[in-house]
């Protein structure tokens, strides 16, 4: 995902729990306090989903096999058998 489609995404939900957030309370100091807590569990929760994709990417490479080009006695490259 693209920062920007990350960035607009996160600025429509913060909106959309301000407001609700406002209307259940009519307090604008709370509608404040809660809405930052939102804003930084969704960034906490985004940087968590972001490691687990590197972990599983770093994983998964050391678990995939190399692949080694054959080399004949005087050094030279093997051609592949399939032409």
């Amino acid at each position: 995902m693209s920062f920007l489609l990350f960035l607009r995404g996160f600025l429509i939900v913060l909106l959309a729990f301000a407001i609700s957030i406002y209307l259940l309370t009519d307090s604008l100091w709370a509608t404040f306090v809660q809405t930052l807590i939102c804003g930084i569990l969704i960034q906490f929760g985004y940087f968590v989903a972001v490691m687990l994709l590197v972990w599983r990417s770093v994983s998964k490479e050391s678990v995939t096999p190399k692949f080694h080009t054959s080399r004949d006695e005087s050094g030279a490259t093997a051609e592949p058998l399939n032409k």
